[in-house]
């Protein structure tokens, strides 16, 4: 079929907003968050949730962190959808033309993708003409079409398979054509129509989810745009406020406006989608989802791969929640190890580099900055990273990014990756905000331009294998060249960055990447594993509850205020009310370090994996141009067997990667938790001796006090100054008396 874009970690189901659809699959930031398109062959990166990227590839999206322009788009009743297109109905038509010739299944198969790409390509040219021009309604509601027509088409082709060569699919032979069948399969059942019956709940879920506006923290009025908070600008407030009270309130208005406007047709949406799922033969809607991973027991597998990653991440929660207590003591008084999710930087608390400042285990070391005396800019950051690919021996993709604007463009705007579907052109869509953080900005060159390579390796093949071989191998290659050019190493040898030579400087960028990755797999694991039992189990009452008490066993993350099944507080976001999956960012965080490790391991690095580089090794290049040449031609397995020589998700690539940084956390994180207690225990006696010094303090001054007031009374009734001494030295002798007196006086 049609090519399509990844997203930095999911593939999903309408994306860029006006009627783009995202079959299933998941930064970033945001990313995604986090990632599905109508496989428009673009890749967005979200920096809302993670600074991740959204792939849209002309097929599926795979990264929709933050789409809230797009979605308002998307959703707006004013939008028209144009249906007397000639583009459209020349599609329409050639696509009844060739339901009605009697040809095989192989020529049928072959007429198709021609025509798909030509859609394809129609669709890339509508899709960049409006990215690049927001504001104009034409160019919106054209793409809105096109895309619209190029998802119809996807369920045509597997509709009309299954009508008049299903026998001849199920009996052939042939390894390349069951490859291209599934394919067909899994794109066809899970794209729908944004305007079909069949989107009814999601479309009313996305409409409350893209509009949410709440009122301002302490507002006494909230009809006016001053008193009123977007999505935006609140998880603006969650990245730069340490008000708890703030922060609670935010927290739970957000999730008032969404997630329980959303609970009473959730159950609705959740009987339909499995109504749909049963009709293509599967238990439910969650097996649907599961069915692009190609694996029959994909709920072990992720299960056991998170198992193998939860004491790292444990440990990383840990050390957070101990360092947090000297901000949030208040929040922190429990002894549950539990972190109220309002206090981590995020909205969702899916990624936790907006606590970095609080939390850095050298806080008198600086991250990498950009260099006195220089600026960076786009073409910098993408010149940068176009280098380190041609060193290990890929083609220069500069005619991507040389159009990028070096000027804001609109305050909504996305950066993508798209793949035009011709084999030739591929272009990137920046923002041209100010480079204020060089590490945030590489890393997001480095996966745009990552995308755009992985388009470029599979673009001689047949169209309906230019994608990666599962939902999550696109993110995943794409971030090995961001880890690897934002690594402590890489950084210290461009001339426009300047990073302290220590080991204390790595240490904390080794947490500052920990940061991102762990919570955010850990949220994907939880966020599918709720909505896969709920697929499962239709009936469950009990949504709310369920949800946190896999938040709790598997995270540790809590609830900041009381919560009932009036809430649904998963719908929050996006991928929940879009039926866009989310594990993809568990299982692409895997297969990136995995791969990694493979290639250090055949270009005999020796020592920490973290100190890895393959800037300039050919060999390591070229392991992943063979992998990622493949396409989706081959399964995953076979893809990941070329690149690593394994056939299996490992973890080993992970807990290598961050084994420096859990020695030193785990004991820190020891040292913290014994100085926090030995200050618990010593609290009682310090406040006692406090409290008694306090108490004797102001019994002396009361008698001294005292002891003045007698005096003048005394002295008033015509007695001696000293009355209180008087009364004493009555019984001293009398001649003895004047002396005592006088010395006595003097002496007081």
């Amino acid at each position: 079929m049609m090519p399509f874009c990844k997203t930095f970690c999911f593939s999903t189901m309408i994306a860029i907003t006006i009627a783009l659809q995202f079959p299933g699959n998941p930064n970033s930031e945001m990313s995604a968050d986090e990632r599905n398109m109508s496989r428009i062959n673009k890749t967005i990166d979200q920096s809302d949730e993670s600074g991740h990227e959204i792939e849209i590839d002309g097929d599926e999206t795979r990264d929709k962190k933050f789409l809230d322009f797009a979605m308002k788009t998307v959703l707006d009743p004013d939008t028209i959808i144009i249906k007397n297109d000639d583009v459209i109905e020349n599609f329409k038509i050639q696509t009844e033309e060739i339901d009605k010739e009697n040809a095989t299944l192989e020529t049928f198969m072959d007429e198709m993708d021609k025509l798909s790409l030509d859609v394809c390509k129609t669709s890339q040219e509508a899709l960049w003409a409006y990215v690049t021009d927001t504001n104009n309604e034409f160019k919106k509601n054209k793409m809105v079409s096109i895309a619209a027509e190029e998802d119809e088409i996807k369920k045509q082709y597997w509709t009309i398979i299954k009508r008049k060569y299903l026998i001849e699919a199920q009996d052939t032979n042939d390894l390349r054509l069951k490859r291209k069948l599934r394919i067909i399969k899994e794109r066809g059942t899970n794209v729908q129509m944004p305007q079909s019956k069949q989107r009814e709940e999601i479309d009313t879920m996305q409409r409350i989810w893209s509009r949410v506006t709440v009122c301002a923290y302490n507002a006494t009025v909230c009809n006016t745009e001053e008193t009123s908070q977007t999505m935006n600008d609140v998880i603006s407030i969650f990245k730069s406020s340490n008000d708890s009270k703030e922060l609670k309130y935010y927290w739970k208005a957000y999730r008032d406006a969404t997630g329980k406007k959303v609970r009473p047709i959730f159950k609705d949406y959740v009987d339909r989608m499995n109504t749909v799922a049963e009709s293509e033969n599967f238990r439910d809607a969650g097996e649907m989802w599961r069915y692009n991973f190609e694996d029959d027991d994909f709920i072990n597998t992720v299960v056991e791969l998170w198992k193998e990653v939860k004491p790292l991440y444990d440990l990383l929660h840990r050390y957070v929640r101990v360092k947090l207590k000297s901000v949030y003591s208040d929040d922190l008084q429990n002894d549950n190890r539990l972190i109220p999710a309002h206090i981590l930087g995020n909205l969702w608390a899916q990624e936790w580099q907006a606590i970095y400042p609080l939390v850095a285990l050298y806080p008198d070391v600086e991250r990498a900055q950009i260099a006195r005396n220089h600026s960076v800019s786009a073409k910098k950051l993408f010149d940068t990273v176009d280098n380190f690919h041609r060193s290990i021996g890929f083609e220069s993709a500069s005619d991507s990014y040389q159009d990028i604007k070096e000027i804001p463009t609109t305050a909504n705007c996305l950066p993508s990756s798209h793949d035009m579907c011709d084999g030739i052109n591929y272009k990137i869509k920046w923002c041209g905000e100010k480079v204020t953080d060089v590490t945030v900005g590489l890393s997001r060159a480095a996966r745009l331009l990552g995308h755009v390579q992985y388009f470029r390796h599979y673009r001689d093949l047949q169209p309906l294998f230019r994608d990666g071989p599962n939902p999550a191998f696109h993110d995943a290659i794409s971030d090995i060249v961001a880890v690897q050019l934002t690594s402590p190493h890489q950084m210290r040898t461009l001339e426009f960055v300047e990073m302290d030579e220590c080991p204390e400087a790595t240490m904390n960028h080794l947490l500052w990447l920990a940061l991102e990755k762990l919570p955010l797999m850990g949220y994907a694991f939880v966020l599918d594993k709720w909505r896969w039992d709920v697929f499962a189990n239709s009936s469950m009452e009990n949504l709310n509850e369920h949800w946190w008490n896999l938040r709790i066993a598997e995270t540790m993350i809590s609830p900041p205020v009381p919560r009932n099944e009036s809430d649904l507080d998963p719908a929050s976001k996006y991928h929940v009310v879009s039926h866009v999956q989310y594990m993809t960012y568990l299982v692409s965080h895997i297969l990136e370090f995995q791969i990694l490790r493979a290639i250090c391991k055949r270009v005999n690095h020796t020592g920490p994996l973290h100190e890895c580089s393959i800037h300039g090794e050919k060999e390591a290049g070229k392991l992943l141009s063979d992998g990622m040449s493949l396409g989706a031609s081959e399964d995953w397995r076979t893809v990941l067997q070329t690149m690593t020589g394994e056939t299996k998700l490992s973890t080993a690539g992970i807990l290598e990667y961050f084994s420096t940084l859990q020695t030193l956390l785990d004991a820190e994180t020891a040292r913290l938790e014994n100085l926090s207690e030995d200050m618990d225990k010593s609290a009682p006696i310090v406040v006692g001796i406090i409290v008694i010094i306090l108490t004797f303090l102001m019994v002396l001054l009361y008698c001294i006090r005292k002891r003045d007031i007698l005096n003048r009374m005394f002295a008033f009734c015509g007695l001696r100054k000293n009355g209180s001494l008087d009364i004493v030295t009555n019984e001293i002798s009398h001649s003895k008396s004047n002396e005592v007196e006088g010395i006595s006086e003097d002496k007081v």
